[in-house]
């Protein structure tokens, strides 16, 4: 983890109500993974007053540049929206266990709903430049919520809407069930999304036998695993794990889902 004033290249918005900002990365810093996150000083002042937590939604080596996907949803993603290219963010960063490597021997299978889209994008895009073969779900209420992303022409990818304005009329699960061609492949889960969307998918690879790997959103406090905040319930004998150091990342076979 490292302390980081970092000035901000672009923060724009990419969608409806969804935002991406993009910032300096340290050239002699490792770079973040796929699944880690930081955490924001949003403002000098006293509101908001704890720190907030992002996922990273991508990496460029070439530029040295590090970026997040947002949603405007409170006072500090509003905030947030406000920042102009040039200006500077404080963070801490990289935190949290990150998503791992496929198995060589599985398609990964990488599903993002909502506000778990950022991650899922970058896994995507690390996952090409690998030369790894993968299938990208995006599941959202409604098109106009997902960006244009240069990962959809690259990776195949399915989109699934509640409203039915793109893709398949329902939820992720259902575009998953509907894909009989991979049940005829070994595959591995990659997801981060709404908690009943993680449980459903988890119940899907659980029916397979599959190993799935899901990215927990959590309402975080300190973020470096001092309050607790972020605990979520396990299954064995600590019953708890906090979310911001055992996680964000679990197997799913981990979590306490009922």
């Amino acid at each position: 983890m490292i302390h980081l004033t970092a000035k901000i290249r672009s923060n724009s918005p990419v969608s409806d109500g969804y935002f991406e900002m993009t910032f300096d990365w340290p050239c002699d810093v490792p770079p973040p993974l796929p699944g880690s996150f930081f955490t924001v000083r949003v403002s000098e002042y006293a509101i908001p007053l704890l720190r907030r937590p992002f996922a990273f939604s991508g990496f460029d080596r070439e530029q040295s540049t590090a970026s997040m996907l947002y949603e405007r949803r409170g006072t500090a993603t509003r905030q947030l929206t406000t920042r102009l290219p040039g200006e500077s963010i404080d963070i801490l960063a990289p935190l949290g266990v990150p998503f791992p490597s496929p198995r060589s021997e599985a398609l990964p299978v990488l599903i993002a709903g909502g506000i778990g889209m950022g991650p899922i994008f970058y896994l995507a895009a690390e996952l090409y430049g690998a030369g790894q073969e993968a299938v990208l779900f995006v599941g959202a209420r409604t098109n106009g919520i997902v960006p244009d992303r240069t990962e959809f022409g690259l990776v195949q990818t399915v989109f699934a809407t509640d409203d039915g304005s793109a893709g398949v009329h329902g939820t992720v699960t259902d575009a998953l069930v509907n894909r009989t061609d991979l049940l005829e492949r070994r595959l591995e889960y990659f997801a981060c999304g709404p908690l009943p969307m993680l449980r459903a998918v988890h119940q899907h690879a659980k029916a397979r036998n599959e190993m799935c790997w899901v990215s927990v959103e959590q309402t975080m406090g300190c973020a470096v695993g001092a309050c607790m905040g972020c605990a979520v319930r396990v299954r064995g004998p600590a019953e708890f794990a906090r979310v911001c150091t055992e996680g964000p990342v679990f197997d799913s076979e981990e979590i306490a889902w009922t």
